[in-house]
């Protein structure tokens, strides 16, 4: 990749034309000694797989990078970085469309436009003793002009949602990074709340009944409250779950 990106300090850019991964890429940097900020962007992956563990489509065009970072917090509360992540990605691609586009984020870190899958996003970490934090990678995928068919989830592109055609990987790239370094100083200063209260506006089917599907049940019920700490508060058969991971879907 030849082309000039404008990235805020700290975050520092690393470029393939094609990789296995960029969450792979920046795991391996970590474990060398990688410094928090490096930015891992491939225009293509050969090998790329979302959560848990489904492969991830990773078209040329589309946006493919992840971020190396070393929260000084324990592993549990890294985690609402899934949060900021995927508010800044919505942010991000609101501004890419026009103003009647909904975009909405998914719990607990997708983001859709009108109930279509237009990103993902994978955390993965390295803790220490004690549950402190070693290092966060966090990869997104973003569909620009291109997006995956016969899904379980609908998904969608910046490109059929009426974005600009001139629209690029590059541009929203340097768009995300912007966002997510104004949010991520908010997370360390302030907390979590701040955070849990822009993405409530957000939050795709909030108050409506939804299907969460866990690892050894599905449970059907309202979509409450997201709780103090990001988990999901599902009213089920007159009882509040708590629930920290899961899939959901209407």
């Amino acid at each position: 990749m030849t082309q000039k990106v404008d990235l805020p300090s700290p975050f520092k850019l690393i470029t393939y034309d094609s990789i296995d991964s960029t969450n792979e890429e920046a795991k391996r940097l970590a474990n060398d000694g990688a410094p928090e900020g490096v930015v891992v962007w491939a225009k293509e992956q050969t090998s790329s797989v979302g959560r848990r563990g489904r492969r991830w489509v990773s078209a040329e065009g589309n946006l493919h990078c992840s971020i190396l970072l070393r929260p000084e917090c324990h592993a549990y509360k890294a985690m609402q970085l899934s949060f900021v992540t995927s508010l800044c990605i919505a942010e991000a691609v609101a501004y890419a469309l026009p103003k009647s586009a909904f975009v909405n984020c998914k719990w607990p870190n997708d983001v859709l436009v009108e109930e279509r899958k237009i990103s993902g996003i994978l955390l993965e970490s390295e803790t220490k003793s004690l549950g402190g934090m070693d290092w966060l990678v966090i990869g997104v995928g973003l569909n620009i002009t291109s997006f995956p068919e016969n899904v379980e989830f609908p998904a969608t592109s910046l490109i059929r949602e009426g974005a600009n055609k001139d629209i690029s990987a590059q541009m929203m790239l340097e768009t995300f990074i912007r966002r997510f370094l104004t949010s991520y100083v908010t997370w360390k200063t302030l907390g979590f709340e701040p955070i849990r209260r822009a993405w409530l506006p957000r939050a795709a089917w909030l108050g409506k009944e939804i299907t969460v599907r866990l690892e050894r049940e599905t449970l059907k019920g309202e979509f409450k409250a997201l709780d103090k700490d990001g988990a999901l508060i599902l009213l089920h058969n007159g009882d509040e779950r708590r629930i920290t991971a899961g899939d959901v879907f209407v």
